[in-house]
């Protein structure tokens, strides 16, 4: 940007413009994502974000802080979805004279205390006891060069940490880019026009995946990719004499 060469110098801050647009102000998924890994967990982000801003910066807690109130509604809808469910239960079970105590040596006792006593409990638990995201943050890092698959390893995992489990697939399964939606698009666009508009969403669809396992397919090395250059002109040769062939006979 600084170059006495102004055609370098337009180049360059053009440059700088797209990267800022892309990096300034990136979603913080991106950092989050992160954590979930285990060989990194959030010990990474922050040494990243020591090097980038430093001590204590105010950019590596807003990414914790994001990560801690992110896990906090996953544990609040965990929570409404056991209430709805053990509501339901009971309903089901209030006819039921054998489903709950309802007297202690011979003194009756109202179910509203009981499930009093519960809600108490439950808040005394919850006060003292350490959350699934603190556990699995204070255990060892795997080590870094250790071929782990991150959505195998929440799998597994699911059932020690459910609520933490479920926000590290849901997090990770988020595309890292838009380019594969666009480039979606863009075939549909250049497949649905003007003069082709009537096929249905089947249609499209199929003729769409096709395109995807075709170009899909994977070539093991240069050679392949010349021996099929080399297939597909000496095709067009051969087709282009026999054509010239034909057309010179009586």
């Amino acid at each position: 940007m600084k170059s006495p060469d102004e055609y370098m110098k337009k180049i360059a801050c053009q440059m700088w413009n797209k990267f800022n647009k892309y990096w300034a102000d990136f979603n913080l998924l991106l950092a989050i994502a992160v954590v979930f890994d285990p060989r990194y967990k959030l010990t990474f982000v922050d040494f990243c974000y020591k090097k980038l801003y430093g001590e204590d910066s105010s950019q590596f807690k807003e990414v914790e802080s994001a990560l801690f109130a992110l896990y906090d509604e996953y544990v609040q809808a965990a929570k409404k979805t056991t209430t709805s469910e053990s509501a339901s239960s009971h309903g089901q079970g209030s006819n039921d004279n054998n489903a709950r105590p309802s007297n202690i040596g011979g003194v009756p006792i109202q179910n509203n205390i009981l499930e009093e006593f519960d809600e108490y409990d439950n808040d005394d638990l919850s006060s003292t006891t350490t959350t699934q995201l603190q556990v699995y943050l204070l255990e060892p890092r795997a080590k870094r060069t250790s071929p782990v698959h991150m959505l195998d390893f929440w799998k597994s995992q699911q059932y020690r940490y459910p609520e933490l489990a479920k926000l590290a697939m849901d997090i990770l399964c988020v595309p890292v880019s838009t380019v594969a939606s666009e480039s979606a698009f863009s075939l549909g666009g250049r497949i649905l026009n003007a003069y082709r508009s009537s096929m249905t969403s089947d249609v499209v669809e199929a003729i769409v995946c096709s395109r995807d396992w075709l170009f899909g397919q994977k070539v093991d090395s240069n050679s392949d990719i010349d021996n099929l250059t080399k297939n597909v002109m000496s095709f067009n040769i051969n087709e282009n004499n026999t054509e010239a062939t034909n057309s010179n006979k009586p």
